[in-house]
C-alpha cells in the first residue's frame, strides 16, 4: 500500500489507516510526502511483523537520495531529488514513469505507422498488410488514415 500524505491526511495516514491496514493484514504500508512538509524522511514504510507494524529502514545513498525495499513487490522504492521511482534490485533498472512509458508507446506506434505505410506503398493491400503484421484491417486503416 502506498499513500500520498498531505497536511489534511497526515494524522489519518499515520494512525487510523495503519490500524485499518493492520486489521486487514496489509503486509507493507508506505507513505510519501511529495511536498516534504509533513514527513521526515519524505518517504517512509512499515512492515507487518507479528501483527505489529515495524519501520522499514531507509538506506541513504546521498543527501537527496534514499531507498526502502518492499518485500511484497520485490522492488526498491527510491526517492531521488524528490521523485519516487521503483527499481528492480536484480537488474538495477528503474521502472518507467508514466511519461516514459507513454513516450515509448508513441515512438513504437510511429515506427509501426511508418512500416505499414512503407509496405502499403510497395503495392500490398490493407488486408495483406493486416494479415502479415497480425493486425486487423481496421487497425491498419487507423494507422495510415485516409491516405490508402
Amino acid at each position: 500500500m502506498l499513500e500520498i500524505t498531505s497536511e489534511t491526511t497526515q494524522t489519518k495516514d499515520q494512525e487510523t489507516k495503519q490500524e485499518i491496514y493492520r486489521a486487514l493484514g496489509v503486509r507493507e504500508y508506505f507513505q510519501y510526502d511529495p511536498s516534504g512538509d509533513y514527513l521526515n524522511p519524505i518517504v517512509q514504510g512499515v512492515r507487518l511483523i507479528n501483527n505489529q507494524y515495524e519501520p522499514i529502514v531507509a538506506n541513504n545513498i546521498a543527501f537527496d537520495t534514499l531507498w526502502l525495499f518492499s518485500e511484497v513487490l520485490g522492488l526498491e522504492l527510491h526517492l531521488i531529488s524528490g521523485e519516487l521511482r521503483f527499481r528492480v534490485p536484480e537488474t538495477g533498472e528503474f521502472l518507467k514513469t508514466h511519461k516514459e512509458e507513454n513516450q515509448g508507446r508513441l515512438a513504437a506506434e510511429l515506427t509501426l505507422r511508418q512500416l505499414v505505410t512503407q509496405v502499403l506503398n510497395s503495392g500490398m493491400s490493407r488486408e495483406q498488410v493486416a494479415q502479415m503484421m497480425n493486425l486487423s484491417t481496421v487497425e491498419v486503416q487507423r494507422l495510415v488514415g485516409e491516405n490508402f
